[in-house]
This record gives C-alpha cells, sequence and structure tokens, in this order.
C-alpha cells in the first residue's frame, strides 16, 4: 500500500491538495490544505497494523520537490507508540532510514488501535479498528481476446459477509513481486453487494503461463477506502500542469501530517496460470 503514497503526495502539494483513512470517532476526519505559495515539505506518515505478524510498519517522510522524482527525505529520530483498546502497547523501532517496526505487535481484528508519533517534537496522533478477515473462496484466470493479441484476468472470489457494511483492497504478487503502483490496486465495498459472493478482477499487469501470482484480500475501514478512492482519481486526473485540481483528499492523522493509519485483515490466495 505504501509504495506510491509519497510520489502521489507530491503531486498534490504541487497542484493543490492531499490524504486520508481511519475512523477517529467520526467528527475527527480532517481536510489538509496545502501552502500552494511556498509549496512547504509536508510531514507524510504512512502507518498500518496487521493481523499477520512481523508486517506492522509505520514510514516518516517529507514531500520533496516535484521535479525531482524520488525526493523523499526521511525522517529519522521519531518515536512511535501504537496501543490497542485492550491495554497492549508496542513501542516502534526504526529498522531503516525513516522506517520504524513492531517489535511484539500483531494486530487482532476488531480492536481499535492508536498510533501516536513523536516527530521532531511535534505529536501526530490517529485512529483505526481493524475489520474481520474475509476468506477467499477462489482465486481464478481465464484467457480473454482473440490469438495472437490474448492475456489473462485473475479474479478473486469472497463471499461479502451479511450485515455489515465492508470496504476491502485488493492486490498481488506476481512471481512474488508485489503490485503496488496506483494502477494495480483494486477497491471494492458491498454498498450493492451487502451478503453476496464478489467476483473482482485483479488490475494487475498481464500475467502469461507458469506465473504464480497470489492475491491478497485486506479488509479496510472506510476512511482507508476514502483515502485511496482519492489517491486513485487523482493519479487517473492526467498530467497535473494540463489538469484542474482535484479535491482535497481527507486524512485520519491530527497533527496537521499527511498521509493514513490503517489497521486492517489479510487473507491470501495463490493460483499458477496455466
Amino acid at each position: 500500500m505504501k509504495s506510491i503514497i509519497n510520489r502521489y503526495l507530491n503531486y498534490i502539494s504541487l497542484a493543490a491538495v492531499l490524504i486520508a483513512s481511519a475512523l477517529l470517532a467520526g467528527s475527527c476526519q480532517k481536510v489538509i490544505h496545502v501552502d500552494l505559495n511556498t509549496a512547504n515539505p509536508q510531514i507524510v506518515i504512512e502507518g498500518y497494523v496487521t493481523d499477520q505478524p512481523n508486517i506492522d510498519t509505520v514510514i516518516i517522510s517529507k514531500t520533496g520537490s516535484y521535479f525531482i522524482p524520488g525526493n523523499y527525505p526521511k525522517i529519522n529520530g521519531a518515536t512511535i507508540v501504537v496501543t490497542d483498546n485492550q491495554g497492549t502497547t508496542d513501542t516502534f523501532v526504526q529498522v531503516d532510514s525513516g522506517k520504524y517496526a513492531a517489535t511484539h505487535f500483531t494486530g487482532i481484528p476488531g480492536r481499535t488501535y492508536t498510533m501516536h508519533a513523536f516527530v521532531a517534537g511535534k505529536e501526530y496522533d490517529a485512529v483505526s479498528t481493524m475489520p474481520m478477515p474475509v476468506a477467499i473462496d477462489s482465486v481464478t484466470s481465464n484467457l480473454v481476446g482473440n490469438a495472437p493479441d490474448t492475456n489473462y484476468h485473475v479474479h478473486c472470489v469472497f463471499l461479502d459477509p451479511a450485515g455489515i457494511t465492508n470496504y476491502y483492497m485488493l492486490q498481488a504478487t506476481v512471481n512474488h513481486v508485489i503490485q503496488d503502483s496506483a494502477d494495480n490496486f483494486t477497491l471494492d465495498a458491498d454498498k450493492y453487494t451487502n451478503g453476496l459472493p464478489q467476483n473482482v478482477r485483479l488490475r494487475i499487469p498481464n500475467p502469461v503461463t507458469n506465473d504464480s501470482v497470489t492475491v491478497f484480500l485486506l479488509s479496510i475501514d472506510y476512511n482507508t477506502y476514502d483515502y485511496f478512492s482519492v489517491i486513485k482519481s487523482i493519479t487517473s486526473a492526467g498530467n497535473p500542469i494540463s489538469t484542474a485540481v482535484p479535491q482535497n483528499p481527507p486524512t485520519n492523522i491530527l497533527g496537521g501530517a499527511q498521509g493514513y493509519f490503517s489497521a486492517y485483515s489479510v487473507r491470501s490466495a495463490s493460483i499458477v496460470i496455466p
């Protein structure tokens, strides 16, 4: 989820906007307004807690120059503390430049997680509740098109739980390489299909015969869904120099930082393209 964020935050800073995730008792969701006159670098926090071991991570950086791709200065020396509503606390440790990882945390679905990030003397807070995981029934592939212009489509089939509202993000690895650009993650919601079987096509580069594809079904909260929906709408807007400024995406991080903090559960299944 994280690798595309700073690139698009730079885009929005130049054009006029920034970002969202997690539940803060409804009324705490904020909109970040970027200073277009100075385009000052902004703090970017990308954090997540999952129900999988050794994954929970927070990355802290600054937006860089839009005209210097990859110029995203990492922020070292921060203190990251994550707690849940059952009293479990973990202080993340720095494992790389700007990257902080849990020492013993593994998220538990149904619990609410609060992140406190202390960066250069300032505190940034965010909250997210981890949805229950949804099992994948199957991953399928089908050949489409007419020879020689053919390719495979990959679909994830699962049953949406009835009676509750669910939001999903689907990602995949192809031959163990994560497909995580904005074009290659898929968002899904059950607004019109609550309790019904879902058959979601993965938006990944065309796999070929003998490729190994692993699909990850992330159960996310509404704010994370909203955040990445805006990211996708921004990236589909085209050239930022020649298109209208997109809307300001929301952020669940209090304190003035951009980015998101999300607690989500994960299930996966694999297939080899025939």
